[in-house]
């Protein structure tokens, strides 16, 4: 096995086996070899599933993206012996979909997982492309919509009771930060890797890779052979949430463990989230649960279709 992480010397030992290291963590003051560095992702997880209050045999649906975090989350919580199910949305965006999708493939079939495969352009009638030319809104936050949405509608829709995503650390801190800083209340409300459901339409919402960095998790994915899509969404660039992950980063390369101290403060004071607040309604339009008369996405699907109709009257 190659030395995955930089600057690790010629030599060096695994902290707990004293083997040959391939993996050094400045955050945890440690070096890993292969076998040990599993045990330790392993373990991480493990932890994080145990302070979420799941029954053991749950059903778990895990959104499947193809992309590094993803493909981690469902091989540990299945090597962990969990009962998975991997959900796949195709977004339509060309170079990028059909590599993303056939990186889940070829992860599923070699190791024998099931999986479903879903086209947005199905669901939702457009792809993202199309929505992208047809709103004045930030691509990322119309593409978060329909992904919230359509995952909930999905898993429970496939006899899951739980919906894991593969937010893991930084993702975590950063989105935390962001909320901080603009004092998102309504969003901080709700900020926990445990969301219970609230609704028998919705799933229990889990993020078991809170506690482990990108870098990390990136490290387990060589360690076990994993190939993620590498590929980097080519209409996300500019997102804010990349500016807070690299503030915090900046923060982590001079105090290591500052990411990690962030976060793991703020949830250790809130606890974990009782699953009341603001009353549901029901969407007129699809009658699924709403914060209000019509649900976030059948209003952006009516901004889209209005849109759509004043273009084609402009062409003609």
């Amino acid at each position: 096995m190659k030395t995955v992480s930089s600057e690790l010397p010629a030599g060096a030992k695994c902290t707990r086996c004293k083997g040959r290291a391939v993996v050094r963590l400045p955050s945890h003051n440690s070096r890993f070899c292969p076998d040990c560095y599993i045990r330790f992702v392993r373990t991480a997880v493990g932890r994080a599933m145990k302070r979420f209050p799941l029954p053991r045999q749950a059903s778990i649906r895990v959104a499947v993206s193809g992309g590094k975090d993803s493909l981690a989350l469902w091989d540990i919580l299945h090597d962990l012996g969990y009962s998975t199910r991997g959900v796949h949305i195709d977004l339509g965006i060309e170079g990028f979909s059909g590599i993303s999708r056939r990186a889940v493939e070829d992860f599923a079939r070699e190791r024998n997982l099931p999986w479903s495969l879903h086209f947005l352009k199905d669901l939702t009638g457009y792809s993202i492309p199309e929505a992208r030319r047809l709103t004045r809104r930030k691509i990322c936050s119309v593409c978060g919509v329909f992904k919230r949405r359509l995952l909930d509608r999905l898993a429970v829709g496939e006899g899951g009771e739980v919906l894991a995503t593969g937010h893991n650390l930084d993702d975590e801190a950063g989105r935390l930060m962001g909320n901080l800083i603009r004092h998102r209340t309504e969003y901080l409300e709700k900020f926990h890797p445990f969301l219970p459901s609230r609704h028998p339409a919705m799933p229990v919402k889990i993020k078991p890779l809170y506690r482990l960095e990108s870098v990390e998790i990136r490290y387990y994915c060589a360690v076990k052979g994993i190939s993620p899509a590498e590929e980097k969404c080519p209409l996300a660039r500019g997102a804010t949430s990349h500016v807070y992950k690299e503030a915090l980063q900046f923060l982590e390369d001079r105090m290591p463990g500052a990411k990690r101290d962030f976060l793991f403060s703020y949830l250790k004071e809130k606890g974990i989230p009782w699953g009341g607040g603001e009353a549901l309604e029901q969407c007129h339009r699809c009658g699924e649960p709403s914060y209000g008369s019509l649900c976030g996405m059948c209003g952006l699907l009516d901004q889209l279709r209005a849109n759509r109709e004043a273009v084609e009257a402009d062409g003609s």
